[in-house]
């Protein structure tokens, strides 16, 4: 909600029937949209029903669901929500790396106010759990602590796979917008940054020498872009236009087709706080089928959660964020525009790293730093020299609750890549009951640490 009031996609209805109606009343269904002078676009099946994507005439998609809810054959009929990017506004620094640079590449961050560095990635022990790759304690290895054999799906911005550290990663691409889809990689080139950020966060290439190590950083990537092309001069947060916002039915398009293409993980650092029965019925069906959805809180500092967090069962994730305004000490709380649920203060779900920068803010604790693409709409030149002298390291300083997103959704990979009998009850469960307690209201139950996460998936007692 922006404003104080519902968003929609304009010009799309979401119209659901039981299947054995729908079936019987084929006719009927297609000249029910003739009436309305509508196009339908796509069609799903959810257990007992089937749910039509029909676009109609600007303006009047109220009439239409009115027509299509007088029919007599039609179940429901809705407006589909828009659904916006959850990360506050992009700024440019130097590269940062996983060891860091000098004087700052020293525990425990690896990072300084000046200094670029991953301090996500440190502060939610990623090391260590990539560790068990090695032998551990047992003698055990776990071949898979990378995440190399589990599928996470990114539905996003799309992505861009010029950048290195995501260079042959993605085992399937595929752009959906308006309810068109098209396969390939070519049509989900990202040309907004913002998926590119999140994907290399969750997965980008680690021990390769060059940028950034993702959480999952060996893990085989799907991207799914359902955001337009953002317009020139790219998007500002909170934008009203709609080439910065994506249809909730194109959201669930992109969870259905991810779950067929053998997802285990979909991430979703996106939301709003209107709900969309179609994107609903996707999510619930995605979890039903085994696949952990996670989602961004949002990024409004409100007490409750926007959707699709807020569909249960769905790993809710908010940020957390580093304090070191008192000289010599750093601290951790939770980024001041987090949303949290106030109605399930400790269960509704945990913080990651997000950054929580001031105006003109240059510290490198604020933020978050990844990489980006090489195509932004706004003109600016990501692409320079980075702080160890390579080029083709596109990258940017970046906050919110979609940043925090995919620390979680790498870490589900990991997870599942080691214990893959783990359902998405019991990988939230781990979650929660391994996270840091940061000792804030608004932390949920606590700030991810993947390392306690996967000593639990293995049966590690002695962490």
């Amino acid at each position: 909600m922006r404003g104080g009031q519902n968003e929609y996609a304009p010009g799309i209805v979401e119209v659901v029937y039981q299947t054995p109606i729908l079936f019987a009343h084929r006719g009927e269904a297609a000249g029910l949209v003739q009436r309305v002078q509508g196009d339908m676009r796509s069609e799903m099946d959810f257990s007992s029903d089937r749910i039509q994507i029909v676009s109609v005439p600007e303006g009047t998609e109220d009439a239409a669901i009115r027509q299509f809810e007088a029919s007599g054959i039609v179940k429901s009929a809705s407006r589909s929500a828009l659904r916006h990017l959850e990360s506050t506004t992009a700024a440019t620094l130097n590269d940062p790396y996983f060891n860091g640079f000098t004087p700052a590449n020293v525990p425990p961050l690896y990072t300084a106010a000046s200094t670029p560095g991953q301090w996500d990635m440190h502060v939610i022990c990623a090391a260590n759990a990539w560790g068990y790759g090695n032998a551990n304690s047992t003698g055990s290895t776990f071949a898979g602590a990378l995440g190399g054999n589990v599928k996470l799906a990114i539905i996003d911005t799309g992505a861009d796979l010029t950048h290195p550290d995501l260079a042959n990663r993605t085992v399937f691409a595929e752009s959906i917008i308006g309810g068109v889809p098209t396969i390939g990689i070519p049509a989900m080139h990202d040309n907004d940054g913002h998926g590119t950020d999140v994907a290399g966060i969750a997965a980008a290439t680690g021990n390769n020498n060059f940028g950034f190590a993702g959480v999952a950083y060996a893990a085989p990537l799907m991207i799914f872009k359902v955001f337009p092309d953002p317009p020139s001069g790219g998007c500002a947060h909170g934008s009203t236009n709609p080439l910065c916002s994506a249809n909730g039915s194109d959201v669930a398009l992109a969870i259905n087709a991810a779950v067929a293409q053998g997802a285990r993980v979909i991430s979703l650092s996106l939301g709003a706080s209107t709900a969309d029965p179609l994107e609903e019925a996707a999510v619930a069906q995605a979890i039903a089928t085994g696949v952990v959805v996670v989602a961004a809180s949002g990024n409004e500092s409100g007490a409750t959660l926007d959707f699709p967090a807020r569909d249960p069962n769905v790993i809710a994730v908010g940020a957390s964020s580093i304090d070191d305004s008192v000289p010599g000490a750093i601290g951790e709380s939770v980024a001041s525009y987090s949303n949290y649920d106030s109605t399930n203060s400790l269960l509704w779900g945990l913080v990651a790293p997000g950054g929580d920068p001031g105006t003109n803010d240059n510290d490198d604790l604020h933020w978050i730093e990844n990489i980006y693409t090489s195509t932004p709409a706004d003109g600016m030149n990501y692409c320079g020299l980075d702080k160890a002298n390579q080029s083709g390291d596109c990258r940017v300083l970046i906050a919110g609750t979609s940043q925090a997103t995919p620390h979680v959704s790498g870490a589900v990979a990991l997870l599942l890549s080691v214990n893959g009998l783990l359902t998405p009850t019991t990988v939230k469960t781990t979650l929660c009951t391994t996270a840091r307690n940061i000792n804030n209201s608004k932390q949920g139950c606590g700030r991810l640490d993947v390392y306690r996460a996967m000593a639990r998936a293995v049966n590690d007692l002695n962490p």
